[in-house]
């Protein structure tokens, strides 16, 4: 651990001790104000780093975002504008264009490097999703969605991508704007969208300029990303070109594609061409990361930038997001650049090889460092601050092996040590199936750990950070597999001294909820569950969802031919077995996990006499995304463990 991060744990410790006589436990305010760090852009000359900054408006129920420029010698800082965000720096490190939101969506400008002096661009109405700089500064590339105009014919055309509720996002196109002139022209004037919700990306320029590399997919509807293609567009004439010129398949918020030194093109997609499968980095058509054999999607989390001659990667590492460098030729092997025990959350490269990155773990909030071309490695702020009668709970990396022989991992956050043997237990199962929990702060486990329980994360097969087998273990094993892991790992926790295996409780979200669902209708282990916008029903699932590409990574490109394979994975099928008391909380806006099949596995619970519940939140679409809202959905949580056996919790409370 660098010594600056050592100085830092110290320092935690030591107020952590010294405040231990007068603590209070947190609060579900104290876990949703928690302040954090999410986005760093750093000037190419490495003298400042804009870092954003995210707080909560509980008097107005929003979160808010605001970057601060940090001096990167000094840590000294300076708040910039609060309505601007999205910041990119001109390549000389003069000015920064921001997205600033309007009535229409949002609008380019530029200010120079204090966030003063605004330029804005006008666009006709239309919404500027992404943008980039050209290498000469003349130039942005933005993409755009097309002005708001009168309502579309009442009756249109669904497609197998389509959700439930017919959302149609607007088409993007590539406009090239003059930052000198102010003027605007569209490059792209098919009918592909040049993005998507899940393939929205910056444009990477070639460095002479002529160039830019971008994903398209057929409709901007969400589940066309599966459909997604790599081109490059020249802007002399508009032509495009595909950049992968065979089909793949990319996950959803993939690491778009990156031009680099001579025209060198790096780019991401599962290293077989198959759903589920470890993605990749790839660089002109060579897998230069296969022989880490770690994922680069990480549920998103991952990216890639070139540094000089190499090319940096965000992967998932077992619990942590480290950043490895590439080998661009793929003839040395990758090199881990961050250490295991904390997280990589964002990152930017200087124009001198400088890397400032944002850095967290379980004890520490989120600050800034910088990484030199050297090596050299320190921490630049300490901007983040929580209330000082709060302490910070210790969290243990819990590991354990699987039947196949596999090492599997979670994170156990702990109670006081007095009260760690007979602390209650609460399970949660990540979303995903892939995904993981990454390591880093999390205000949850401050607020559940401070007033009595343990909190465990397991990672079962499917998850990211072990590897290519993790992925391919649960094709067509949804729910066994993943279970017997998962209680494997309970298990572990109980034989080492942590937990009461009389009062263990068990929630999760999306897969998470599926997980659960799951669990209780083939096991009367937990004494409650909570599943919170749950998959029970696979095949109205798949019809229904948003996002039906989940299903076909690991029932098959045609599920629907096989209706008897997705019933038997599903909780629905097993509504008989349940007998654990059981709330399901769904949100009334979810495209993604549609809330009816909850209401379908309701219904069948209670008829067939199950203790079960179920709350609806007409605000929230695939879980809350409002201050009271997660607020709400946590109060009522831990409530529900109370009422069976958990630790009453003021703020705990069911409607």
């Amino acid at each position: 651990m660098p010594y600056a991060r050592v100085v830092a744990a110290l320092a935690l410790a030591l107020a952590a001790t010294s405040a231990a006589a007068s603590a209070r436990p947190w609060t579900l305010v104290d876990a949703v104000t928690a302040p954090f760090m999410d986005d760093v852009q750093v000037s190419p000359d490495a003298r400042t780093a804009l870092v954003e900054i995210d707080r909560t408006d509980l008097a107005n129920n929003t979160f808010l975002t605001n970057y601060r420029a940090v001096a990167v010698a000094t840590g000294a800082s300076a708040t910039m504008p609060n309505d601007l965000n999205h910041p990119r720096w001109s390549p000389d490190s003069t000015h920064i264009a921001w997205l600033a939101a309007g009535k229409g969506g949002n609008a380019l400008l530029v200010t120079d490097a204090r966030g003063g002096r605004r330029r804005i661009f006008p666009s006709d109405g239309r919404n500027v999703i992404a943008f980039a700089w050209s290498p000469d500064g003349r130039t942005i590339a933005a993409i755009e969605t097309a002005a708001a105009t009168a309502a579309g014919p009442r009756l249109f055309w669904l497609t197998p991508e389509s959700d439930y509720r017919g959302t149609r996002p607007p088409r993007r196109s590539l406009w090239l704007v003059d930052v000198a002139a102010g003027t605007q022209r569209e490059i792209t004037r098919d009918e592909w969208s040049y993005g998507g919700p899940e393939t929205d990306h910056d444009p990477s320029w070639s460095s002479d300029g002529s160039r830019l590399a971008i994903v398209r997919q057929p409709t901007p509807v969400y589940g066309d990303f599966e459909h997604a293609q790599y081109v490059s567009v020249n802007l002399t004439d508009g032509r495009v070109t595909q950049i992968v010129n065979h089909p793949f398949f990319a996950y959803p918020g993939s690491a778009a594609p990156v031009f680099g030194p001579g025209g060198a093109i790096a780019y991401t997609h599962t290293w077989d061409g198959n759903l589920a499968s470890r993605e990749d980095v790839f660089v002109n058509g060579r897998d230069i990361s296969a022989a880490l054999d770690r994922d680069l999607w990480s549920c998103s989390n991952g990216s890639i930038a070139w540094q000089s001659g190499a090319l940096l990667a965000g992967m998932m590492d077992g619990a942590a997001i480290r950043l490895f460098a590439l080998d661009p030729n793929g003839t040395s092997p990758p090199k881990a650049l961050t250490p295991d025990d904390g997280s990589v959350v964002a990152y930017s490269i200087a124009r001198d090889g400088t890397i400032a990155y944002i850095w967290t773990t379980s004890q520490l909030l989120p600050e800034l460092y910088v990484r030199t071309a050297g090596g050299a490695t320190r921490q630049v702020t300490h901007l983040l601050r929580l209330p000082r009668d709060l302490t910070v709970a210790t969290t243990r990396y819990v590991t354990w092996p699987d039947s196949s022989g596999h090492t599997l991992h979670g994170q156990l956050t702990l109670p006081s040590q007095a009260a760690v043997a007979s602390a209650p237990l609460i399970v949660e199962p990540h979303g995903g199936p892939q995904c993981a929990t990454p390591i880093g702060f999390d205000g949850v486990g401050q607020y559940l750990a401070s007033n009595g329980y343990a909190w465990f994360r397991p990672d079962p097969p499917g998850s990211d950070g072990y590897g290519d087998w993790s992925y391919k273990a649960i094709v067509g094993n949804w729910g066994p597999l993943p279970m017997s892991a998962d209680l494997a790992g309970v298990d572990a926790v109980l034989a080492g001294g942590v937990g009461d295996p009389k009062r263990t409780f068990i929630e999760g979200g999306s897969y998470g909820g599926y997980l659960t669902s799951w669990i209780v209708t083939h096991s009367n282990r937990f004494r409650a569950a909570v599943a919170e916008v749950p998959v029970t029903d696979l095949g109205l699932d798949y019809a229904l969802s948003e996002s039906p590409n989940i299903t076909r990574r690991f029932f098959g490109d045609k599920p629907m031919v096989d209706p008897a394979a997705l019933a038997q994975q599903s909780p629905l099928d097993y509504v008989t077995q349940e007998r654990t008391p059981l709330l399901l909380i769904v949100g009334l806006r979810d495209t993604r996990a549609p809330y009816v099949q909850a209401i379908e596995f309701y219904k069948a619970l209670a008829e067939n006499g199950a203790p079960v519940q179920i709350l609806a939140d007409p605000k929230a679409g695939h879980g809350p995304n409002d201050p009271q809202g997660f607020m709400d959905w946590w109060s009522s949580t831990v409530a529900w463990f109370a009422r069976y056996g958990g630790i009453p919790i003021p703020d705990g409370k069911l409607p």
